[in-house]
């Protein structure tokens, strides 16, 4: 029995999918349970974490009906592009999110301790871990094969961080002052030499 190719290539891109979605969950469970007993400052998400869970989600949905109406269809082999990517960019945002540690949290705030983190990937960069999700949205878009889903779900989610990048980095400068000036003054906010 020959096995079709769409649906061997569809079923790696939603185990890729779901692993995203697994890594997330999972790295938000963690992120609670690291910062449980710390004393912590108030929130100041203003929104900026239901905007990205609500702007993704949708933005994806609807990449998702472009490449089921089969709108704006790409050749074959950018879906194989939009799998290494969907990889690279999940490896790149939780190996940020290890990294910070206690000091990760979904929900932008600091707590009475942060440390402003300089090494590996924070060394070029103030937010790898938007960069790894930028990078795995982008290659959604092209595991579905949709031009539209690549521009929904890169520019869209670009956006979307840097509304998220400007409520982190206000709360950011109030609490560590010219520490993180200093500290912005030789990084970029998502992409090495260029924001």
């Amino acid at each position: 029995m020959k096995m079709n190719v769409y649906t061997y290539e569809g079923a790696w891109f939603w185990i890729l999918f779901y692993l995203w979605v697994a890594l997330e969950m999972v790295f938000w469970i963690r992120a609670r349970f690291l910062r449980r007993g710390q004393p912590r400052k108030q929130n100041d998400d203003r929104g900026s974490v239901a905007l990205i869970m609500i702007g993704m989600y949708v933005l994806i949905f609807v990449s998702i009906m472009f490449s089921v109406r089969h709108l704006g269809i790409l050749p074959q082999w950018t879906r194989y592009v939009g799998f290494l990517l969907m990889i690279a960019g999940m490896i790149i945002r939780f190996s940020a999110i290890i990294q910070l540690g206690r000091f990760f949290s979904p929900v932008v705030g600091v707590v009475s301790n942060q440390e402003i983190i300089q090494s590996g990937l924070y060394r070029w960069i103030r937010h790898p871990a938007y960069t790894g999700g930028f990078i795995t949205a982008v290659g959604i878009g092209l595991g579905l094969r949709t031009w539209w889903g690549v521009l929904l779900c890169g520019a869209g989610l670009l956006l979307v961080y840097a509304y998220r990048i400007h409520v982190e980095e206000k709360v950011l400068i109030e609490h560590f002052g010219e520490r993180y000036a200093e500290y912005r003054k030789h990084t970029k906010k998502m992409f090495p030499g260029i924001w």
